[in-house]
């Protein structure tokens, strides 16, 4: 096979991220974009990883956790291979606002969209733990799907 030099770090890329559901945790982390709306533990630890944008954001503690969520179930052991972003704000939690009670966002930093009931059911969150606030932060991008 006559590869140019330009094309091996994209076949590299490839053949890596083919494989990264069987990269060992102390060795490089990368983005996976079908893992969004998934949680993960790693066995043994209490810490719960939410990915979002292909990121894994720890779910700071057990409020914010039942603030998206009616239970535990759905946890996926692993996810140490997933690269870590920023941990999701203490006490994020869904909204609605008066203005468009039909939308439903992610409110931490900012209002992330949930564009659809699809990526809202990827995600397993509580429809009954929405809440309507006097006021929420800015827009922030809209929470994809897988």
């Amino acid at each position: 096979m006559n590869l140019s030099f330009r094309a091996l770090p994209a076949v590299l890329a490839a053949v890596f991220l083919a494989g990264v559901s069987q990269v060992p945790a102390s060795a490089a982390q990368a983005t996976c974009t079908p893992c969004n709306g998934y949680r993960y533990q790693e066995p043994g630890t209490t810490a719960v990883y939410l990915v979002i944008d292909g990121v894994r954001h720890h779910v700071p503690d057990e409020a914010t956790y039942f603030h998206l969520w009616r239970t535990w179930d759905e946890i996926l052991p692993g996810g140490a291979n997933i690269t870590l972003g920023e941990p999701l704000l203490s006490n994020s939690y869904l909204g609605q606002d008066g203005f468009a009670p039909y939308r439903v966002y992610l409110v931490g930093r900012s209002k992330r969209w949930i564009p659809d009931q699809k990526t809202f059911d990827q995600y397993s969150f509580d429809a009954n733990k929405i809440q309507r606030p006097a006021n929420m932060p800015g827009p922030g991008p809209d929470i994809p799907g897988r």
